[in-house]
């Protein structure tokens, strides 16, 4: 089988390479040569020498000049986005999501799969199928690298997002719920073999934080080095992540930010792991359908699984008044925003930001209710509540991000 290409940014050489490039990425807008020996820590001979190199490779370009305090101006330098690119897979259990992104983590072509199914092997054929088919569609476009190179010259790698559990240090697709038929199933040797291209596999809740903290729409003060971002996402089930200075914390097993089972506080029922009113009483998709089925609500169109693809039938009945459906999103937001407060108090987050592939929908009706409960604990001043801007789309961006991630931040190796 010919392989989708696939190249390691290791070829650039050393840490310090890496260290130069990361910095130059991290100012879209554009930076020079004495601003990053002054974030890099690095020698002006150093920086030089690697700039050099850099921009032989077609990595880094110059743009002009900036204008200085004193002496004469100083040469822009600004990643070239459109030099490499990469892959993102998000096994959402409502549809397989694909995209290809270039170096600043933005999205060149998107895809969609239906969803995963009770057998992994036909669905990773699928998945290599797919991405074979958007280089051939970005090829048939005329798209290269100023260099010249083809989409399939130009693919680094792949990064998948899955629900946990998983066990990133050996590729596996553990037991992830909502995905019944992947049980142990090595999905970066498989994928892998069939792209011929190298894989990374991470939990979609550090996927999403990954493109977060990738983002080439990030504002200057949300780049600060240390900066702490807790992510909460809304999916079929609810998860979390925090980062503090771009790494995403994994814990022991990755299994870190499994929020679930955390006690809100409110009355409710006994959870099936024996404590009351876990926050995914409130939360899960399964709990939410159990509810509107009862009352007789609209039932959303759900993928093979009984996943559903959207919960904007909930969100409309709520909006025209619908009491069931207004108390269920109510319930929605006052536990999650119980949750939160235990979480701010724990990790003391600079920001919290709250996606994923049902947020879209759910923020219009729960967004408040979180931030007042939030708010009783958490002044303004003290931590920033926001919406991501990735759009629902976050896992598959957050997956490719993973991958770029690996191969170009110093912080990794």
């Amino acid at each position: 089988m010919v392989g989708m290409q696939g190249r390691t940014m290791l070829d650039l050489g050393q840490r310090n390479e890496l260290i130069v490039l990361d910095a130059v990425r991290s100012a879209p807008e554009g930076t020079s040569q004495s601003e990053v020996v002054t974030t890099s820590g690095l020698s002006r001979q150093a920086v030089s020498l690697i700039t050099r190199r850099l921009r032989e490779r077609g990595l880094v370009e110059t743009d002009g000049t900036l204008a200085g305090s004193r002496g004469k101006p100083r040469t822009v330098l600004r990643i070239v986005p459109t030099a490499q690119l990469a892959a993102g897979v998000h096994l959402d259990p409502s549809q397989i999501a694909l995209v290809v992104v270039d170096l600043l983590g933005r999205p060149v072509l998107h895809r969609s799969l239906p969803a995963p199914t009770d057998s992994p092997a036909e669905d990773i054929a699928r998945i290599a199928g797919a991405l074979r088919g958007m280089q051939e569609a970005l090829e048939a476009e005329g798209w290269r690298t100023p260099g010249g190179a083809t989409a399939r010259e130009a693919m680094l790698g792949i990064g998948v997002a899955s629900p946990g559990g998983i066990d990133v240090r050996r590729g596996l697709v553990v037991n992830p719920p909502w995905l019944p038929g992947w049980r142990g199933v090595p999905l970066v040797e498989e994928l892998g073999a069939a792209t011929g291209l190298p894989v990374v596999l991470d939990k979609d809740t550090n996927a999403a934080l990954t493109a977060e903290n990738w983002s080439a729409g990030q504002r200057p003060e949300e780049r600060a080095q240390e900066e702490t971002v807790l992510y909460v996402l809304a999916g079929a089930g609810i998860g979390s992540a925090v980062s503090v200075g771009g790494r995403v914390h994994h814990g022991a097993a990755a299994l870190a930010g499994e929020i679930g089972h955390l006690p809100t506080g409110l009355d409710g029922e006994i959870c099936g792991c024996g404590r009351r009113a876990c926050l995914s009483r409130f939360t899960d998709v399964s709990v939410l359908l159990a509810a509107m089925a009862e009352a007789g609500l609209p039932d959303p169109e759900r993928s093979g699984d009984g996943c559903p693809d959207s919960l904007a039938p909930l969100a409309r009945a709520a909006q025209d008044g619908e009491p069931v459906a207004a108390a269920l999103l109510e319930g929605y937001g006052t536990a999650l925003g119980e949750a939160l407060r235990s979480l701010v108090g724990i990790h003391d987050p600079h920001r919290v930001v709250l996606g994923g592939p049902h947020w879209d929908v759910l923020a219009p009706h729960v967004l408040a209710r979180i931030e007042e409960r939030v708010r009783r604990d958490a002044p303004p001043e003290q931590v920033v509540i926001e919406s991501s801007r990735l759009g629902d789309g976050v896992g598959a961006l957050g997956a490719a991000a993973l991958f770029l991630q690996r191969e170009l931040s110093p912080a990794v190796r």
